[in-house]
């Protein structure tokens, strides 16, 4: 049993480095000894796991199932033995991921602080403002901002996004400041393209106003370098605007009138074991966020 639990590992740590040359990189084992692992397990099963050429290594069907199982298998392992006191540490790969923005300017840094704590953990953080598919990207868990189309996903809200309207002092000079929420529909505003609310802006009071403008984006950093440039008012997370507001750059557009804060949810693929090091971490970020005054729920 003790074996085989090794040659899933050394299976798992291939798969996840998508070649035996990346696997040997982390100890303990060199390219080797994982290549004789995968053999002896492969001939345990009596199948072949990996499809593998001179350029690249890929899963066959059974490989692809067998991975779903080993994961979660081995993470009930590390679970059992650390309810016990069998390991002192967490352990293993958590592959995680979230819009760019967002990751860039406060998850990196609260990552940082988790690896600290927790040093035999590696974090694979995969940053993109497309949701990606938890499970064909075989991801433990995703942290999204926005309403949740799909109610089957397992979700934990941890926070929420609040946002303001900005733009360049420049723009606001040449095209007038805005004093009420109705005044919005004469301006150049800029949209987020993801968003399911784009040209519907909505605030806290209740009121919503339909904009229009010559420009969208799928990347709040791009919206944030239109407004800068002076090509109109953008909506979006206080957090993204605060270096240039403090800067001078951007300047806060009806800041009487705040839009409606998008909530933050950390989401877990359905019917998968969720391993010790995913809970921790779920249980990390939802303190740091909570002691965000931008990001906190409350």
């Amino acid at each position: 049993m003790a074996e085989i639990t090794l040659w899933m590992r050394s299976f798992v740590k291939i798969a996840d480095a998508g070649s035996f040359s990346a696997a040997a990189v982390r100890p303990p084992h060199n390219q080797s000894t994982l290549s004789k692992h995968v053999a002896s397990l492969e001939a345990h099963l009596r199948t072949r796991l990996f499809n593998r050429t001179t350029r690249s290594l890929s899963l066959t069907d059974d490989g692809a199932i067998f991975y779903e199982r080993a994961v979660a298998a081995l993470a009930a392992i590390d679970e059992a033995e650390a309810s016990i006191g069998v390991t002192g540490e967490l352990t293993g790969v958590l592959r995680m991921t979230a819009p760019l923005t967002l990751g860039e300017s406060r998850l990196i840094a609260m990552i940082k602080k988790f690896l600290m704590i927790h040093p035999g953990v590696e974090v694979d953080f995969r940053l993109s403002d497309h949701a990606l598919n938890l499970a064909s990207d075989n991801l433990d868990m995703a942290v999204r901002v926005g309403q949740l189309g799909d109610n089957q996903l397992v979700a934990r809200k941890i926070g929420m996004t609040r946002r303001m309207l900005a733009a360049s002092p420049e723009y606001l000079d040449r095209a007038g400041r805005p004093t009420s929420i109705a005044d919005l529909t004469s301006h150049n505003c800029l949209y987020y393209a993801l968003a399911s609310y784009r040209q519907r802006w909505e605030f806290e009071n209740g009121d919503s106003v339909q904009v229009k403008g010559n420009f969208s984006a799928d990347s709040p950093n791009a919206l944030r370098a239109a407004a800068r440039s002076g090509m109109g008012i953008a909506v979006n997370a206080i957090w993204l605007f605060e270096n240039d507001l403090r800067q001078g750059t951007l300047e806060a557009v009806l800041p009487d009138f705040t839009p409606v804060s998008m909530p933050i949810n950390i989401i877990l693929p359905a019917a998968r074991h969720v391993a010790a090091r995913t809970r921790s971490m779920i249980e990390f970020l939802a303190n740091e966020f909570a002691n965000d005054p931008l990001l906190a729920i409350s």
